[in-house]
């Protein structure tokens, strides 16, 4: 029996000396690194991962609680964005805050997981290859209790397998997004505009009149045009020059497009020379125009592009003989500016 109690200690005594050995030989910090070549663009990949809102469409957490419940900051990309979340046992809790953001080349993350002392951080960096964009995603852990860094050995195999199979799905989003150009549902097209010539009525308007100001001031023009051999050149358009969503106003006008430059008492006028453009063709509901301008918006982000006003939507079916919104096309063109 005392040979038996004495066999028993050294086993204790053996268990706890591996113990000791594999906390000692672990790392204090969970540390790692992967990284993937991307056929996109920097500022494309870079804003699918700068706004938290689009994690969902490729994080690899995504699938592994379905339930999730996430509380987002007001403005989701950027310096101060966050996220929290709540799940199940799979992806804990914690909070996700942006701490560094430069436009197509980094963005540094600091996470806050319930149950774990300080913080852990996350680096992303964006570098232009050639054709090809070098994603790499790292991880550093906060520092652990001696006791408990055996668990960092342990964790390591999966939270690598999480890193690389996030960074495909991103490389697969980005490639498909660069290759087909459809936003939001939207086919994004570059073109070059020939020169327009508009004849128009132009004012600083409050954005809930907009309907109003171009009913009214495109029958005027057409008023004016009745009888002076005035030869359109499209259907009629809506032009912005600005856009203030804060105040609720936008400078725009109500226009006909013309063949020639005409000069009429009474209306404006302006030419837009030729120049290159992005195009999208919209078909619905006046009210949801939103969502084609999001998705140029976006384009325009990823490309770093700028646009050199006005915006045009030109409404090339007429509401009076298609009863049906969902055939109303409104081509809306955003003019690139050049360097």
């Amino acid at each position: 029996m005392n040979k038996l109690i004495k066999y028993f200690i050294y086993f204790l005594l053996i268990i706890l000396a591996l113990f000791l050995l594999v906390n000692f030989i672990a790392p204090k910090n969970l540390n790692l690194e992967v990284s993937e070549e991307m056929d996109a663009p920097p500022n494309l990949i870079y804003n699918l991962v700068n706004d938290l809102k689009k994690w969902e469409d490729w994080s690899p957490w995504t699938k592994l609680d379905t339930n999730v419940v996430q509380t987002f900051s007001d403005n989701t990309s950027g310096v101060g964005a966050y996220v929290a979340w709540k799940g199940n046992t799979a992806i804990g809790e914690g909070r996700q805050t942006i701490k560094e953001s430069v436009s197509g080349e980094k963005i540094k993350f600091a996470m806050d997981f319930k149950g774990v002392d300080g913080l852990a951080y996350s680096n992303w960096k964006f570098n232009k290859e050639g054709n090809l964009t070098n994603v790499s995603w790292d991880f550093k852990g906060s520092d652990t209790p001696f006791a408990f860094r055996f668990f960092n050995l342990i964790m390591k195999g999966s939270l690598v397998k999480n890193y690389k199979e996030g960074l495909q799905n991103l490389k697969n989003l980005s490639e498909k997004r660069a290759n087909d150009k459809i936003y939001n549902g939207y086919k994004i097209n570059e073109i070059v505009m020939p020169e327009k010539h508009f004849i128009l009525n132009r004012a600083k308007v409050k954005i809930d009149n907009i309907q109003q100001f171009y009913a009214s001031n495109l029958g005027a023009l057409f008023g004016k045009v009745t009888g002076k051999n005035v030869e359109m050149d499209g259907m009629p358009c809506g032009l912005f020059f600005k856009w203030d969503q804060e105040k609720g106003m936008t400078d725009m006008a109500a226009s006909i497009p013309v063949k020639e430059p005409i000069s009429i008492k009474g209306v404006g006028s302006q030419t837009i020379p030729s120049s290159r453009a992005i195009q999208v063709d919209f078909y619905g509901d006046y009210s949801k125009l939103s969502n084609a301008h999001n998705a140029i918006d976006d384009y325009m982000k990823d490309y770093d592009i700028l646009n050199d006003p006005p915006i045009i939507e030109e409404y090339v079916t007429d509401p009076t003989v298609e009863q049906d919104p969902s055939k109303w096309l409104t081509k809306i063109t955003y003019y690139i500016a050049e360097n």
